[in-house]
Parts: structure tokens; sequence; C-alpha cells
């Protein structure tokens, strides 16, 4: 084996794996569609996210098993407060109950630059 190639195997081994956490929460809506899609345009080349499951046994998108306040909005499009946010457990509803709320829509006061 060359030096070149040595040193290629090498630096193939030691490559940079570039993560977006949730999907990139600090610049999009964390665990959206959206927000996957921007992290792949910039290069990302591994998509974290946690999943949780519905009443029924589907699969969806979500770092905790409740609803956060900080960027969930009701189906109504109303404000959740974090005590009640935290009393609605995912797995407890269904799959379309779920759909109804959005995590897009109210900007997470954590990140100041996230789009929506």
């Amino acid at each position: 084996m060359s030096c070149c190639a040595a040193l290629d195997t090498a630096a193939q081994q030691l490559a940079f794996d570039s993560q977006a956490h949730r999907g990139g929460r600090g610049l999009m809506p964390e665990n959206t569609i959206p927000a996957m899609l921007d992290a792949i345009d910039r290069g990302v080349t591994t998509l974290e996210m946690d999943l949780q499951l519905t009443k029924e046994g589907r699969v969806i998108v979500s770092h905790d098993p409740t609803f956060n306040a900080n960027f969930v909005t009701t189906p109504r499009g109303d404000t959740l407060v974090s005590a009640a946010a935290k009393k609605i457990v995912l797995y407890q509803l269904s799959y379309d109950s779920i759909a109804k709320y959005d995590v897009g829509l109210k900007f997470n006061p954590e990140f100041p630059r996230q789009k929506r």
C-alpha cells in the first residue's frame, strides 16, 4: 500500500459526521419535515430524531412523550400552558388527534433565529 493510499484510507475513517439534532432545531421548528430538508440542504449527514408511539401504535417523530409548551399550539391555535402540555401524553392520543396540533406556528423562544 502506498503512503498516499494509507493516508486516504485514514482520512475516510476519520470523516466528520455532521448531525442535525432534532433536525436542526436552532434553525427550524424541531422534528419537522422542513427542518430535516433544511438540514440536508446544509450538508448534514445524520438526521437525529426521537420517536414516540400513538395510542394505536403508529410511529411519530417527537423528542418528548408530551407536547412542549414552548412551541406547540392547540388545534384552535391557542398557546399551551406548560403544566397542561405535560399532561397531554402522546401515546394516549390517536394519530389524528396529535396531527391537529401545530409545532411550527409559534416560535420557540429558546431559538430566536429559528425560521418557520
